[in-house]
C-alpha cells in the first residue's frame, strides 16, 4: 500500500464575536379598564435579542411621561415588567430557491405588567433605554452621544444604546389600544434574491393601520422626556433606509417588505405604524427590527494551494445536509468525482485544476461553484547550521530550500520559546546570536517559514543546542619571591576542563589551582572548556619575581581611559598588606583601603585628581609575624 502525504486545506469563514444584543423591540399597550380618573392598561415589552449574544440580559424598565406641547413633563411613572415568555426564532420562510438559507436567529422575550395612569387629556410618552444595539448595523450612523456599554463575559463592551417608545393618545383623543402583532418572526434576506415578507399587525380597536418607515431612537438618558433619534450613514436616509443600491420598500397599506436586496449587511427598520380612526390619524406605534441581508450562495472561500503533496481534503462551510457533485478537473479521465461531503482526492501530476462543486437541497434548488486547485509537490523546506554553538557567539544559518514549480520569495525566521516566538530575520541565510546566562547546554527551537510565487507557504523546524559561555580568568598580574610558593587563584569547577601553558615552574598543567614556583618571570595561559568540550575560554597571567618582604609600585601610571596603565596596583612580595593609603602633596588622604587587591583609579571623591606627584604609604605582616611598612610616590600623569 502506498502512503500519501496528506494536506489540510480549510475554506472556513471564521466565525466573529460580536458586541451588542438587542435585534429589535416595540412597547405594546392594552386598555383593560377605566375607573374615574384612572385608567389601567396591561403593557407588553417584547424584545428581539441575539441569540448568539453572550452580553447580560438586563429586564426592562418602562417610563411614563405626561405629553405637555411646549412644556417640560409634570408626571412620571415606572413600571418593571416581569417576563412572561421566550421562544427562539429562526428563519423559516424565505421566497427564492436557495441551497444555505440564513442562519439567523434571536430570541423573543415578552415582559408584562399592568399600570394605573391619571387621565392626561395630552397623553404619555412609553419608552424603555437599554444598550447594545446587534452590531453593525449598515445604515446607522455611529453617534458619539449615543455610545452606551454592556457586559460581555465581565468585560465591558461599548456599543449603541437604543429606547424603544410608543405613545398613549390623550382623553382628548380617544380611550385606545395599540395595534400587536398577529405572528413573530424575523426578517433574513439573501443577497442578489427576492424578497417579499409582510409586516403583519392587527388593531383590538378595529383602526386603520398605515406603514411609513421613521427615524430610530438613540439612548435616552433617564429623567428625559425627550426622544433623540439616530442619523443615517453616508448613502442612506429616512426615505432610502435600505441605501441607494438596494431596491427595498415598503407598501404603506398591505406592510409589505419586497424587493431585491444588492448589499450585505445588517439594516435596521423603524416602522411608524399609525392609527387611522374615521379618517384621522390618531396615534403612531413604533416597532423596530432588524433585516439581515446574507450570501446565500454556497461557497469556497479561498482556492486551494499545496506545494508539498498531490493529496488535497476538499473543505468548506456549506450546509452538510445537502447533495454534493464534485468534479476535480482532471481533463484526461472521467472518474475524478466524488459525492462525498468533504472528499480527498489524489492528483496524477503537478498543475492547477479547474475544481467544480454542484450542491442541490431536496427540493432540487441548486448552486455550482467553481475554483481553482493549484497542487504542487515539490516544495522542500530545510536549513542546517554547524555546531558547537556558543552563548554570545554568531550562529550561521544555511538555507537549503527549494521549490522546482516556481521561487521562494518570502523567508520568516523565528526562534520559538516559551515565552512566544521571535521573528529574528527575513533573510534567506541569516546569522543570529544566542545571549543567555544558563550554565547547561539547552536546545532552542528554530522555525523557518517558506511563501512561494504560487500562494502556499512550508515549513521546517530544528532544534540546535547552545552550550553556555565560558569566562576564563586566570587572575590578576602579580609579584612573588623567588622560590616562593604561589597558587593560581582561578575558582574551580567540576564542570569544566584546564589546560595551563606553558608548564615551567607549574605543579600541574590541567588542574585549575597549580602551584607555580621558580624565579623566571612568565606569562601563563589558561584555556577553559566545558565538560562538553565544544566551547572554550582563555585569559593569560604573568607572574614576576621579586626578594621580599617588599611592596612593588609603579612610578608612574595614567588613569586617562585608554585601557592603558589606567590604575595604580601595589604588588606584595612576602607581605600580608592591612592598609594602603595614598596622599596629594599636601597631606590629604586620597586613597584607603585595607583590601590588599585594591587598586587607585586616580580619583577622589569622584573627581580625577591633578596631574602631579603623590605619596604613598603600605603597613602589612612581613615574615615571622612583624610589623611591615614601606612609604614611596609615583606620578600621576594625564
Amino acid at each position: 500500500m502506498k502512503i500519501l502525504p496528506l494536506i489540510l486545506l480549510f475554506w472556513a469563514t471564521p466565525q466573529l464575536v460580536r458586541a451588542g444584543q438587542y435585534m429589535g423591540g416595540e412597547i405594546t399597550y392594552q386598555q383593560l379598564s377605566q375607573n374615574g380618573n384612572t385608567n389601567t392598561y396591561k403593557i407588553i415589552v417584547r424584545i428581539n435579542r441575539n441569540c448568539k449574544s453572550f452580553a447580560e440580559f438586563n429586564p426592562p424598565v418602562v417610563w411614563f411621561y405626561n405629553n405637555i406641547p411646549g412644556f417640560p413633563h409634570t408626571k412620571v411613572f415606572q413600571l418593571k415588567p416581569t417576563q412572561s415568555s421566550k421562544q427562539r426564532l429562526s428563519v423559516t420562510k424565505i421566497e427564492s430557491c436557495i441551497v444555505n438559507p440564513p442562519d439567523i436567529c434571536n430570541d423573543l422575550y415578552e415582559f408584562t405588567g399592568t399600570i394605573d395612569l391619571p387621565l392626561e387629556p395630552n397623553g404619555y410618552l412609553v419608552y424603555m433605554t437599554d444598550c447594545c444595539r446587534n452590531a453593525p448595523q449598515k445604515n446607522l450612523a455611529s453617534e458619539i452621544w449615543n455610545e452606551g456599554v454592556e457586559i460581555v463575559a465581565g468585560i465591558p463592551e461599548a456599543g449603541a444604546s437604543l429606547t424603544y417608545h410608543t405613545r398613549i393618545p390623550g382623553t382628548n383623543t380617544a380611550i385606545n389600544s395599540s395595534p400587536f402583532p398577529k405572528t413573530d418572526s424575523i426578517i433574513g434576506a439573501c443577497v442578489g434574491k427576492p424578497l417579499q415578507f409582510k409586516i403583519d399587525y392587527q388593531d383590538p380597536d378595529g383602526d386603520e393601520l398605515r406603514f411609513v418607515i421613521g427615524d430610530p431612537a438613540g439612548g435616552t438618558p433617564l429623567g428625559i422626556s425627550q426622544i433623540r433619534t439616530i442619523g443615517y450613514a453616508n448613502d442612506y436616509s429616512l426615505f432610502q433606509p435600505f441605501g441607494m443600491n438596494n431596491n427595498l420598500s415598503i407598501d404603506p397599506i398591505t406592510g409589505i417588505l419586497s424587493g431585491t436586496p444588492a448589499v450585505l449587511g445588517n439594516y435596521t427598520i423603524c416602522l411608524d405604524i399609525q392609527e387611522w380612526r374615521n379618517g384621522v390619524m390618531i396615534n403612531i406605534h413604533r416597532r423596530e427590527l432588524e433585516l439581515n441581508v446574507v450570501d446565500c450562495n454556497a461557497v469556497l472561500n479561498a482556492p486551494p494551494v499545496t506545494c508539498t503533496s498531490k493529496t488535497v481534503l476538499f473543505n468548506h462551510s456549506n450546509n452538510s445536509s445537502l447533495e454534493y457533485l464534485w468534479d476535480f478537473g482532471v481533463a484526461e479521465i472521467n472518474t475524478d468525482s466524488s459525492t462525498r461531503i468533504y472528499p480527498v482526492y489524489t492528483y496524477p501530476k503537478s498543475g492547477d485544476y479547474q475544481v467544480t462543486l454542484i450542491v442541490s437541497n431536496s427540493i432540487g434548488c441548486r448552486d455550482t461553484i467553481k475554483t481553482t486547485a493549484k497542487v504542487y509537490d515539490d516544495l522542500k523546506v530545510d536549513f542546517d547550521f554547524k555546531q558547537p554553538i556558543c552563548a554570545d557567539s554568531p550562529m550561521q544559518f544555511e538555507n537549503l530550500s527549494s521549490f522546482g514549480s516556481g521561487q521562494i520569495i518570502r523567508y520568516r525566521w523565528d526562534h520559538i520559546t516559551v515565552r512566544g516566538s521571535n521573528n529574528f530575520s527575513n533573510l534567506k541565510d541569516p546569522i543570529y546570536n544566542y545571549t543567555y546566562t544558563d550554565t547547561v547546554p539547552l536546545g532552542y527551537s528554530i522555525l523557518l517559514t517558506v511563501t512561494t510565487d504560487k500562494g502556499c507557504t512550508g515549513f521546517a523546524s530544528k532544534v540546535p543546542f547552545v552550550y553556555p559561555k565560558l569566562n576564563a580568568y586566570a587572575g590578576k598580574d602579580t609579584v612573588i619571591g623567588y622560590d616562593t610558593p604561589y597558587e593560581m587563584p582561578v575558582i574551580a569547577s567540576p564542570q569544566n576542563s584546564y589546560f595551563w601553558s606553558p608548564g615551567s615552574g607549574l605543579s600541574d598543567t590541567r588542574i585549575a589551582n597549580p602551584t607555580v614556583t621558580g624565579g623566571i618571570p612568565t606569562c601563563y595561559t589558561l584555556k577553559v572548556w566545558g565538560k562538553d568540550s565544544f566551547c572554550t575560554s582563555m585569559d593569560t597571567v604573568c607572574i614576576k619575581y621579586g626578594r621580599g618582604p617588599d611592596i612593588h609600585v609603579p612610578t608612574a601610571f595614567s588613569p586617562n581611559g585608554d585601557g592603558i596603565n589606567d590604575r595604580l596596583y601595589f604588588r606584595a612580595v612576602q607581605v600580608q598588606v592591612t592598609q594602603i593609603a595614598i596622599f596629594n602633596r599636601w597631606g590629604q588622604t586620597v586613597f584607603s583601603s585595607t583590601n590588599p587587591n585594591h587598586y587607585w583609579d586616580g580619583t577622589f571623591q569622584g573627581r580625577l585628581q591633578e596631574r602631579d606627584q603623590y605619596n604613598w604609604l603600605v603597613k602589612g605582616i612581613g615574615p615571622g609575624n612583624k610589623p611591615y611598612i614601606k612609604e614611596g610616590s609615583f606620578l600621576l600623569l594625564r
